[in-house]
């Protein structure tokens, strides 16, 4: 019993964390808790599909794995793994916030995405930990937890400016394009297990999620509610 209170704490403790700090960014009219919790537990809810349409796979990726097949992750990494997760993602994150009337500034959807990223990061990364250890729990906390943060938070920030500005589908798939293409370089990147491209995929990370977090105090700044 201690060691899953410790293991939960360790996985989900730290989403909860960056959760707690993205949403306090949005000063001026913060989204309804219960909304934000719903999407947060949707993203934990969405690991389970993403993990069995991942198993047809496994025996692919595993292989490419062990034998350091490069083309054959490459594939894998952007046609298989950012592929099925991305596209859950979009697809929910659509579907709960897309229309929603919460949604009533572009800050939101960036909150929203961020929400849902940080939900699956944290199930993902009990599961991580509960097969390979705290230590695992202890990288992940960080790194890969603000990787599907920003991933899904970006797909938000399109989300965002297709209700308030386009009104064209173009900008969504433009947003999951992005998502997409920058989970695939992540993952690929981090397979490759040089120093060098897993610096690369840090610094991909930082740029993107340094990005957002201006964008965010950019739309904080200019919110409708702000003398409200």
């Amino acid at each position: 019993m201690l060691r899953l209170f410790l293991l939960l704490l360790a996985s989900i403790g730290p989403g909860l964390l960056w959760l707690w700090y993205f949403y306090k960014q949005d000063r001026y009219e913060p989204e309804p808790l219960r909304i934000v919790l719903k999407i947060f537990l949707a993203g934990l809810i969405l690991v389970v599909p993403a993990g069995l349409m991942e198993q047809i796979w496994r025996g692919q990726i595993l292989s490419a794995v062990r034998t350091g097949n490069w083309p054959s992750f490459l594939v894998m990494a952007f046609l298989v793994i950012a592929l099925i997760e991305e596209s859950l993602k979009t697809g929910f994150l659509w579907w709960l916030v897309g229309n929603n009337r919460e949604l009533d500034e572009p800050v939101d959807g960036i909150i929203y995405g961020i929400t849902l990223g940080l939900g699956f990061a944290s199930l993902e990364n009990l599961l991580w930990a509960s097969a390979f250890g705290f230590g695992v729990a202890a990288l992940r906390a960080v790194i890969t937890t603000l990787a599907h943060a920003t991933f899904t938070g970006w797909m938000g920030f399109f989300i965002a400016r297709y209700k308030f500005r386009t009104h064209s589908y173009l900008t969504l798939f433009s947003g999951f394009l992005l998502a997409w293409a920058s989970h695939g370089c992540y993952d690929f990147l981090l397979f490759l297990r040089r120093p060098a491209a897993s610096l690369i995929a840090f610094l991909l990370i930082a740029v993107l999620l340094f990005r957002l977090y201006h964008i965010i105090q950019k739309e904080v700044a200019h919110s409708p509610f702000r003398n409200q």
